[in-house]
């Protein structure tokens, strides 16, 4: 009896201390267990889940869970296209083939409010049988030294959600010997320059290739896929109904198929009038939801000052326009347009088609446009941009006051072919930061002497335009487009342009 005591004496355990709960022991016996038993606690996600199984599947096979190297994921696209909701299922259903699992959510908020070293230590806490460990770690070193000691034996399938900066990765994942053999790093990020540490994780486009990394972009769904999901939230059914079908697939189409702008607008309309349904789908052709818009700008925010002016100009005038010219304007304005554009390309704010014009989701575009209005909702001769030819002609021909404008844009036809408006000196006159100018049915006609010194792009479209003006010398002029208007090689206002 008293041998049986003392072997029971020697047995480990958990004390209860005197001040202690028995709920919070219970809590921590429980975790434990479930540690030891590799028991992954599934992620929640959407029960409307609609087109994610060939792009989960493709992902699967991009894994090799088969294989016994560790392999990177990176999962990249613009904010609000359904980056973490796949990282979950993907999760969900891999998490039973490792030795233990981790999804780190919202990793760039988490390191911008807690810092590094608070997530290097929320990494660890699920492959530790002890959190005092944990106290050990002092700052990024030590959290480096620990990942690398306690994780480098072992099989893991770790997720890092929302990454946005290198730091963090350098910090949490930088090289695959950090893990035991058969491990899987998946990273979701809206900016793919984020995934270019040491060659790792690699993939297409500007990220060289690699044999144990690689990357998906997440584009839009299919618009049946779109359909279906918005016809869930805000139907509570598949399809919707026959009378509002139209108005549907025109929300939609408006949402630019984004997934959670899908979710979002669906579940507000849920059960309204049509009336409602109207006045949603005009206030969507002006700007985004403030859902959706809070997820995009997140992206936005993120951009120097000189990126926003090329992404903002692109937002405004040049979706589906070539490229090539703008890069001057930019050039000359000094905001680094190469730069700028590659920065703009890995945060998945535009595209670039075959045709060499740019391409950016609708919602961005809007986006972009909305961050303008709000320059001053009331007044767009207050705004840095106008791209609506009635605003802009207002401002022009009613001589508005208008400091602040750089890129007013006349677009059209708005009226008959033979239509012109005449633009004069004085609605020019206090257009002293103009540096991008377009119009179409307009003629310019009187003295510009001292305007326009800011001027870099002008560009007079239809073959009626006139151009009447004397004293017009832009100084600083570096794209002329009047290939479209009337004008000829032996128009006498060459001369004035040439000085």
């Amino acid at each position: 009896m008293e041998k049986a005591l003392i072997e029971v004496d020697e047995i480990k355990g958990w004390n209860l201390k005197k001040d202690g709960s028995q709920v919070d022991l219970i809590q921590s016996v429980i975790q434990i267990v479930l540690t030891k038993l590799n028991i992954c606690h599934k992620k929640n996600v959407t029960e409307h889940l609609i087109g994610v199984e060939d792009r989960v599947e493709a992902m699967i096979k991009m894994l090799h869970v088969e294989n016994d190297s560790v392999q990177f994921l990176g999962i990249h696209g613009m904010g609000g296209i359904g980056k973490t909701t796949l990282a979950k299922i993907i999760f969900n259903q891999l998490s039973s083939h490792f030795r233990g699992c981790n999804f780190l959510s919202d990793v760039g908020e988490s390191s911008r409010r807690h810092g590094l070293v608070h997530l290097q230590k929320q990494l660890l806490s699920k492959f530790l049988d002890s959190h005092s460990i944990l106290d050990q770690i002092n700052d990024v070193d030590d959290g480096v030294n620990m990942i690398k000691r306690v994780l480098c034996n072992k099989k893991v399938l770790i997720i890092f959600d929302d990454v946005d900066e290198k730091e963090q990765l350098r910090s949490l994942a930088e090289k695959g010997n950090w893990f035991g053999s058969g491990s899987r790093i998946i990273i979701t990020t809206r900016d793919q320059s984020v995934l270019m540490i040491d060659g790792e994780v690699t993939g297409e486009g500007p990220i060289k290739k690699s044999t144990n990394a690689s990357t998906y972009e997440v584009c839009a769904m299919e618009f049946d896929h779109a359909l279906k999901l918005f016809s869930r939230h805000a139907f509570r059914r598949d399809s919707p109904p026959d009378h509002y079908i139209s108005l549907s697939k025109k929300v939609v189409s408006t949402l630019g198929k984004l997934p959670l702008a899908l979710e979002i607008t669906g579940s507000s309309l849920n059960g309204k009038s049509k009336a409602i349904w109207e006045d949603t789908l005009k206030k969507l052709k002006e700007a985004p939801s403030m859902g959706v818009q809070r997820k995009l700008m997140i992206s936005y925010e993120r951009l120097d000052h000189a990126q926003k002016q090329v992404f903002l100009d692109i937002a405004c005038f040049f979706v589906d326009r070539d490229k090539t010219y703008p890069l001057y304007m930019w050039d000359d304005c000094g905001y680094h347009p190469h730069d700028a554009l590659e920065v703009l390309f890995l945060m998945s704010l535009i595209k670039t088609k075959d045709n060499n014009t740019f391409w950016m989701h609708d919602q961005v575009r809007d986006l972009g446009r909305e961050i303008v209005r709000q320059e001053n909702f009331k007044h767009p001769s207050e705004r840095s941009r106008v791209w609506n030819r009635e605003e802009a002609l207002d401002i022009l021909k009613l001589k508005e006051e208008s400091r602040k404008i750089e890129a007013p844009l006349s677009t059209g036809p708005q009226y008959p072919f033979f239509h012109q408006d005449i633009l004069t000196h004085d609605g020019f006159a206090d257009l002293r930061y103009l540096r991008f100018f377009q119009g179409e049915e307009v003629s310019l006609v009187g003295d510009f002497n001292n305007l326009l010194s800011n001027l870099r792009w002008l560009s007079l479209h239809h073959g009626n335009s006139k151009f009447e003006t004397t004293n017009f010398h832009p100084a600083n002029l570096i794209v002329l487009n009047l290939s479209l208007s009337c004008i000829s090689e032996e128009w006498i206002g060459w001369d004035q342009i040439k000085v």
